[in-house]
């Protein structure tokens, strides 16, 4: 982070010093009173659970310089000689002072959103983008409210770009993102029915997420990345070109106006096209076509993972390194060297057995995606392991059957896993579907994680492959912890 004055800090948040000193800077902001630097302004949230302005005190004793606060100072600690900036909401002021930091820096913002795959897509762009360029890219999936502004915290003058993951679940949250981190660029990877307990439908979730490029009114000029195999965002393409009229909000349709939209995916039609798809061993190799603006070119790309989600990936990566000036031809070794992060798609050997740690979160589109990754593998069987996928809504039983049905449907054009075993209570609409197709594969069904560890290990054996995936509150990563012990 760049230096700030606490005089920028408390002008950016509209607050006010209550105590301490007006003079000095930070160097740092932080919403962990455990993660304090010297120079540090730390910012307490109100959660649900804690409120931790009782940690205000702490932090300042750890070396950080100023606090915020919307506590008056008789109901907090004082530690003299430390700035407190007192302010009406700590979490709005943390973003504020966020957008005002972003403010500062010109450089290409991209933004990336989606239902399934945010994370994965970010890390190849900036594999793409690291070929030439000095990149941030959010760490993990710090993409909230509150981890989104954390993030823009960490840019540098030494940056050239920045790649930032913006994440949503409900009404307006996408907006308020995009206020804060003005991308310049803005990708999105599919419309899936995550959140759809809160949204309603797909085409709400689409309406919500097409606010990312809500910016380019103010910058008379911007681009979008869609995937084009996605019906419902190939419609945003059709928008563009006033060939349909689609759900969206008045301030979107304003800056769809000044928006070059560039479709990407393995349609004829595609802008950043991925044909010739071999998946071998644990390589993907495919022929990329490009028609960006007129200008033509094919490259043989080769990725060190599998799966069609992450051809997409790449394409969109090449896609936006195109327009930031980076031919394919450079920007393949960076997508060549993309390995996947903790619990998102990482493949190991352990014990003779290969376990496919996908454990992160899911969905039922990343669970088919999953799945495909499956086929793809070479061991002797392949199982999926799948728990709950919460956040559906009353639809979740019928969204997990239709897992079930895909693999059904898939096993009939040969593309088979040797057993499913699902855990909780929506899973066991999955197995229910396998078990109504009478599929020749072994089915079970666990009410907890230790029993799937059990169920796994009755049924192991060398030369297998497992997929172990769930929603994040299910913890599947405890599942494949026993499996490497």
């Amino acid at each position: 982070m760049e230096v700030l004055s606490i005089r920028e800090v408390v002008s950016a948040v509209g607050g006010s010093v209550i105590s301490g000193p007006m003079e000095g800077s930070i160097t740092d902001v932080s919403t962990n009173s455990r993660e304090i630097k010297e120079g540090t302004l730390f910012v307490p949230i109100i959660g649900e659970r804690v409120d931790a302005h009782k940690f205000i005190k702490g932090a300042l004793e750890l070396g950080a310089s100023a606090t915020v606060t919307s506590r008056p100072l008789n109901e907090i600690e004082v530690v003299e000689g430390k700035t407190y900036i007192l302010v009406e909401d700590t979490l709005q002021a943390m973003q504020d002072l966020a957008a005002y930091y972003r403010s500062k820096f010109t450089i290409p913002v991209i933004g990336v959103t989606g239902s399934v795959g945010k994370t994965t897509t970010k890390e190849m762009i900036a594999a793409a983008l690291e070929t030439k360029f000095s990149v941030l890219k959010t760490a993990g999936n710090m993409n909230s409210q509150v981890g989104l502004p954390l993030t823009l915290f960490n840019i540098e003058n030494s940056h050239d770009v920045a790649v930032i993951e913006m994440g949503m679940s409900i009404e307006g949250e996408m907006e308020n993102l995009v206020k804060i981190a003005k991308p310049t660029m803005a990708v999105m990877t599919n419309i899936g029915v995550s959140h759809i307990g809160q949204l309603g439908s797909k085409e709400n979730i689409r309406r919500e997420k097409c606010n990312i490029i809500n910016a380019y009114a103010e910058y008379k000029e911007g681009s979008l990345y869609v995937n084009g195999n996605d019906p419902l965002l190939h419609e945003v393409v059709e928008e563009q070109k006033g060939e349909k009229t689609i759900d969206l909000r008045e301030e979107t349709k304003k800056a769809l106006a000044y928006t070059s939209v560039y479709s990407f995916g393995t349609n004829e039609d595609a802008c950043f096209r991925a044909t010739d798809i071999v998946f071998k061993g644990t390589e993907t190799t495919f022929t990329y076509a490009s028609k960006e603006e007129g200008k033509e070119c094919k490259e043989q790309i080769k990725l060190s993972v599998l799966g069609e989600h992450n051809v997409m990936n790449a394409c969109v990566a090449l896609g936006v390194a195109s327009k930031l000036g980076i031919t394919a031809d450079v920007a393949k070794a960076g997508l060549y060297s993309y390995q996947p992060i903790a619990m998102r798609g990482q493949i190991e050997e352990v014990n003779g057995v290969t376990l496919i740690d996908d454990s992160y979160n899911s969905s039922p589109d990343s669970m088919k995606s999953g799945l495909k990754v499956l086929f793809a593998m070479e061991n002797k069987r392949v199982f999926a392991v799948f728990a709950d996928v919460l956040e559906l809504g009353e639809d979740s039983k019928k969204l997990h059957y239709q897992v079930g049905e895909f693999i059904a449907e898939e096993a009939k054009d040969g593309n088979k896993v040797d057993g499913i075993i699902t855990i909780g209570t929506e899973a066991k609409a999955i197995s229910d579907a396998v078990v109504d197709a009478k599929l020749d594969m072994i089915v079970k069904h666990c009410n907890n994680n230790q029993e799937a560890v059990e169920a796994i290990k009755s049924v192991m054996e060398p030369g297998d492959a497992y997929l172990i995936k769930g929603s994040r509150g299910m913890h599947t990563d405890e599942i494949v912890a026993e499996l490497k012990k």
